[in-house]
């Protein structure tokens, strides 16, 4: 086998991994079946990196609301019957994981990784001064009853064991911290989580996939990878439509991971979540615009101020690889953000909102997949679900770590694609 490592994925997970290994001298080719990278579930995510928020979307109780789901056209987070049958043992393990005893660990360790990775994004953005529209205005995690409350505590205080730092407010506190909310109805105060940052992901990639091919990388777009090449039980490299190529070969490619596993006799727990953004121009906005990042949990909706644009994300909807934009859903963002922030949203041009939807890889218990596969030749840096941004650069640097056979800065082990209890065969 050659010394070439080849990637196959071109969104945060892919051009991260891709710039780490080249970074560190390595020879590697990124290939994507799109015509530039962060053209998936990167384009035009919500922007947040928020250590403060890694908890796992299965948490105790889910199994009750996806079932009600069912009989609810605009359901936050949305389970589509003809999806049961393809959703059946992804979503035992789903189930199984929502646990509060596995709910509870996977988000400590999602912490660890998220906090790690949120700080090397800052460092790196630093080094190699790449322009992102980054900022670190901190997230407002909103709440409207005493129980979102009691629990967003619970989960903080745990989390604060770990360094996380927040602040509670209630609502007189919350409207002097943040006064376009002060028309919102509803809401009893918020948690204020004051080093999370954001920044905008597709620029991200755009700007370290360049300085990869100028550490030496290719890339290889509008390029499909048909499937692995396997060789006496192990990962020799990759077959495209007119040739193949050898070398190791790190799976980088979202929703598409467990397709490009299967043949290895892989079942690999990943399954696409949609999720809609709109994106709107606000550089003429002054006192009217918010501070922060915005979360509704209960929602699964975020507003991002994103340099002179404000975006708008929200849902989780398991239907399949459907990518269509559903107009009633961009609509049901809008009428979130016009009942949150009203006198904001007067002064926004909607006929201009940009409209997009994407495919989030879920992971079956919450974590992301990184590092060696139980396949020779074969790494995993895959199905971070909605904490891809937050997490990218961290898992990158993971990874990159590994298979270079240096010692991680965080423990490596609750992401091991290997880990008996995740079930990978």
């Amino acid at each position: 086998m050659t010394d070439l490592t080849i990637i196959i994925g071109g969104g945060l997970a892919g051009v991260t991994s891709f710039y780490e290994l080249t970074a560190r001298g390595l020879p590697c080719l990124l290939i994507d079946a799109e015509a530039d990278v962060a053209r998936g579930a990167s384009f035009a995510n919500g922007g947040g990196l928020h250590p403060s928020l890694p908890d796992p979307w299965n948490n105790p109780g889910i199994g009750r609301h996806l079932l009600a789901s069912l009989f609810q056209r605009d359901a936050a987070m949305k389970l589509h019957l003809a999806q049961i049958p393809r959703l059946a043992g992804w979503g035992m393990a789903f189930l199984r994981h929502s646990a509060r005893k596995n709910y509870d660990a996977i988000a400590r360790a999602n912490f660890d990784l998220a906090e790690y990775s949120t700080r090397q994004t800052e460092a790196l953005q630093q080094f190699l001064n790449l322009d992102y529209d980054s900022a670190a205005p901190g997230t407002l995690k909103l709440m409207r009853t005493q129980a979102e409350r009691d629990e967003a505590l619970r989960l903080a205080d745990m989390l604060a064991a770990k360094g996380l730092r927040y602040e509670a407010l209630n609502r007189a506190d919350l409207l002097a911290c943040e006064p376009s909310l002060a028309a919102a109805q509803g809401l009893v105060g918020a948690l204020r989580f004051p080093d999370d940052g954001i920044g905008d992901a597709r620029r991200f990639c755009q700007g370290l996939a360049a300085v990869a091919l100028k550490n030496g990388g290719e890339m290889r777009l509008n390029t499909k990878v048909e499937n692995l090449l396997i060789e006496g039980g192990a990962v020799v490299g990759v077959r495209l439509r007119d040739t193949e190529l050898r070398g190791r070969v790190v799976v980088a490619a979202g929703v598409a991971a467990s397709d490009l596993a299967r043949p290895l006799g892989m079942r690999l727990p990943i399954r696409p979540a949609k999720g809609y953004s709109l994106t709107l121009d606000a550089g003429h906005l002054s006192k009217e615009r918010p501070r922060h990042l915005l979360v509704d949990p209960m929602q699964h909706i975020a507003i991002t101020p994103l340099g002179d644009r404000l975006r708008i994300l929200g849902m989780a909807e398991f239907v399949g690889n459907d990518k269509r934009i559903q107009q009633r859903r961009l609509t049901q963002l809008r009428g979130f953000f016009e009942t949150l922030l009203p006198d904001t949203a007067q002064k926004l041009d909607w006929a201009r909102a940009q409209g997009w939807a994407g495919l989030r890889p879920m992971s079956a218990d919450g974590r992301p997949f990184i590092g060696a596969s139980n396949v020779d030749g074969l790494w995993l840096n895959c199905g971070h679900g909605h904490l891809g941004w937050t997490m990218a650069v961290g898992s990158a640097r993971l990874l990159a770590d590994q298979m270079t056979g240096r010692t991680p800065e965080i423990d490596a082990a609750p992401f091991s694609p290997n880990s008996t209890i995740r079930r990978l065969r």
